[in-house]
Parts: C-alpha cells; sequence; structure tokens
C-alpha cells in the first residue's frame, strides 16, 4: 500500500526536516566522532594490552581470540561505562 501523492510529499518533507535539522546537526555529528573516538581507543588499548580486561575475559581469548573477546566487551559496556573506562585509562587524573 502506497501513500497518496500529498501525504508521500509530507513524508518527504519530514524526513528533509529530520535529516539537517537533527541527524546532521553539527552538534550530533560532534558526539558521533566523539564516541567513536572512544570505542576506537578502548578497542587498540584492550587489544594492546588484554590484561586490562576482566580476568573472565581474558579466559576466552584463547579460544576465541583477542579481538572477539575486545568486541564482545566493549558491546556489553552501557555509554557511562565506556566513557568512564576511557577516563580510567587515558586521562592521567582519573585514578584506574
Amino acid at each position: 500500500m502506497a501513500y497518496s501523492d500529498e501525504m508521500a510529499a509530507r513524508v518527504r518533507e519530514l524526513k528533509q526536516f529530520l535529516l539537517q535539522n537533527m541527524y546532521r546537526h553539527y552538534r550530533v555529528v560532534r558526539m558521533g566522532d566523539k564516541a567513536g573516538r572512544i570505542l576506537r581507543d578502548l578497542f587498540e588499548s584492550y587489544v594492546g594490552e588484554p590484561g586490562q580486561l576482566p580476568p573472565h575475559f581474558q579466559g576466552q581469548i584463547e579460544r576465541d581470540g583477542v579481538h572477539r573477546v575486545v568486541c564482545d566487551y566493549i558491546a556489553g559496556m552501557t555509554d557511562r561505562l565506556a566513557v568512564d573506562e576511557h577516563q580510567k585509562l587515558f586521562d592521567p587524573r582519573v585514578r584506574a
């Protein structure tokens, strides 16, 4: 079932508005870039030194490989935990 011509025009207008004013808003783009840096930093740090992972995850490395284990560990993090972990690993003022 398709939209009427009038409704299809309204849907296109709404999508264009959202794209310009929300999805590509400079603050959204900035936060997405920041989140990407945090995830990349965590991944590279854990892969480079897997001893930073909790013991349960370290024990899975031989079976699954370090990259898979690190991906699974990071995927299970909340946003807040990822930010906190990043601060602990990269901000010398924050206690590890």
